[in-house]
């Protein structure tokens, strides 16, 4: 049975976090199978002064929002925060005087960018809008079961097979359009990563990659002039993007919400390392080119109420291991459950057509992977997490979140690899177990890591403090339910995510709890909740030496 200490409360620890801030001990624990909301409370000393209200407040509805008629989310792929400094980034650095900055935003699981988007989109945690990682495997997903979410066609075809339930929760988008207005995109990204802002309302869309099949898209790309190649330089891309946004989008009276998305840094990150040469000298360009959107904002007073979240989806980790999940489960003891799983990346997924295997069918394969240096925390469907020790429910990354419709599209297993906090060759903290091929890439993402969890958020326009940074937890679930609250727009659906009421009334303030869910083997999983949304902080990562040594010789 859970325990939990009685004074309920979080005291601060010893030591700081991986990214500086104070860290607290957990003593609302668990044991890692079903999920169970905690109550408590920050200690009042470690209460941060951003949230410190009167009395009456801690009820989030009693908060206070700034409405506006136009909101842009800018978002960076991949940006770490710790990496935007004065010397890389020294106008997004200075931007910060202009607004407030949420210091302990982060991304839900798994940190990949389609599942980031579908979350920032629908206000929901992965475990109800179902699409739970980059690549899945599913029944109705072509002729192989696979959907690549990259590719904006196999989600538009398995909505033509679904009635239009590729996503299983209503987005932005449609909210939007209930009040006769427009959500615009501006990407540099996959199609599939657009597609999935757009696929219900697919009217004010440029990529320079994909017109997506519609002639009228094509129109509108064309008043841009020839768009790059994605071959080219991949900042004329960006620039390609933000004159998108700047001179379509933003001045169009109908269009409330503009996505303007771009693929850097992440793609230079992947295979240029973190703290390369080449990644900081990315940097220094990109965040040129965001001055000079700032000041041509300025300048056409496109910024007089306009509020602007500048954000990144999900941080990024330094490889120490190129083995796919699929050669390592070569060297794995024989299991009768093993032939009817399909790895796919981190994840196992049941093959197409077949059962769910028994928690007996799993006990040999899940103790082999429980002793793996490169295993952190294993996570586990979550009708079979009671008779699997050692493993964790995977609702309890979610909050407990999880709707019956996604059911079917869970992984059997998910691994999330080994990780620590030394420094790679170039300084830069966070190693990951990365369970890849491609041994080209010097920057990964979708562990249970801090840094790969982790993400930047500056939030700046009507009603914002400038100046402030929030330490109170908040994360890409909350991205939707705020442009919503600032917009005046009914949600049609519950969000698994909440208003960011700390960016306009610095008197207000809920409940913050901490959540450690242990399982055996050392495992744990942490966590927070601001009322009831839940922010995930990490998944177990132990030291990998002789990887270590390998990646920082």
């Amino acid at each position: 049975m859970p325990e939990r200490l009685a004074s309920g409360r979080i005291s601060e620890r010893n030591g700081r976090s991986v990214f500086g801030e104070t860290r607290f001990a957990l003593v609302a624990q668990h044991d890692g199978r079903t999920p169970r909301a905690l109550t408590g409370e920050v200690h009042p000393r470690m209460t941060p002064a951003s949230v410190r209200s009167d009395e009456g407040h801690g009820d989030e509805r009693n908060g206070m929002v700034h409405t506006v008629e136009r909101v842009l989310l800018l978002v960076l792929d991949g940006l770490r925060p710790d990496l935007v400094t004065p010397d890389t980034m020294p106008f997004l650095t200075a931007l910060h005087a202009r607004g407030t900055r949420l210091a302990r935003y982060c991304a839900t699981y798994p940190p990949q960018t389609r599942v980031q988007v579908t979350t920032m989109c629908t206000g929901t945690h992965p475990g109800r809008h179902g699409i739970l990682a980059n690549v899945l495997v599913l029944e109705g997903a072509g002729e192989d079961g696979i959907l690549d979410t990259s590719d904006y066609r196999q989600l538009a075809a398995l909505d033509a097979r679904t009635d239009g339930r590729a996503v299983l929760q209503s987005p932005l988008a449609d909210l939007l359009a209930a009040r006769g207005l427009r959500l615009a995109v501006a990407a540099t990204g996959s199609s599939g990563s657009t597609w999935l802002w757009a696929r219900t309302q697919p009217y004010r869309v440029v990529n320079p990659r994909s017109t997506f099949g519609i002639p009228d898209l094509a129109s509108l790309r064309a008043k841009l002039g020839e768009p790059p190649s994605p071959e080219d330089d991949s900042l004329a891309l960006v620039r390609y993007a933000i004159a998108a946004a700047r001179d379509l989008f933003l001045p169009d009276p109908d269009v409330a919400v503009t996505v303007l998305w771009l693929h850097e840094p992440d793609a230079t990150f992947h295979f240029a390392g973190l703290g390369s040469p080449t990644s900081i000298a990315l940097l220094r360009r990109l965040d040129e080119q965001l001055e000079r959107l700032f000041d041509q904002l300025a300048t056409r007073g496109y910024l007089d109420g306009l509020l602007v979240f500048v954000l990144s989806d999900h941080g990024q980790s330094t490889p120490v291991l190129h083995r796919s999940l699929r050669e390592l489960l070569r060297n794995a003891p024989p299991s009768a459950a093993l032939r009817t799983l399909i790895p796919a990346a981190d994840f196992l997924f049941r093959l197409p057509g077949t059962r769910l295997p028994r928690a007996s069918e799993l006990h040999t394969l899940v103790d082999w992977l429980l002793v793996q240096d490169w295993v952190g925390a294993v996570l586990v469907h979550p009708e079979l997490a009671a008779d699997l020790p050692g493993t964790l429910d995977l609702r309890l990354v979610w909050g407990g979140e999880l709707e019956d419709c996604v059911l079917e599209r869970l992984p059997v297993l998910a691994i999330s690899p080994r990780w620590s906090t030394s420094a790679n060759a170039d300084g830069v903290p966070g190693l990951v177990a990365a369970l890849t091929e491609q041994t080209a890439l010097r920057s990964t993402h979708g562990a249970g890591s801090p840094f790969d969890l982790r993400a930047f958020a500056l939030v700046l326009g009507p009603g914002v403090p400038a100046g402030v940074t929030s330490s109170v937890p908040a994360g890409t679930t909350d991205i939707a339910p705020t442009i919503a609250a600032v917009l005046g727009l009914d949600a049609v659906t519950r969000f698994s995510g909440r208003v960011l009421h700390e960016l306009f009334d610095p008197r207000w303030r809920s409940p913050i709890t901490g959540e450690l869910h242990r399982a055996g083997h050392d495992r744990y999983l942490r966590g927070w909740r601001v009322g009831e949304a839940f922010y995930l902080e990490e998944l177990s990562g132990e030291a990998m030496a002789e990887q270590e040594r390998a990646v920082t010789a």
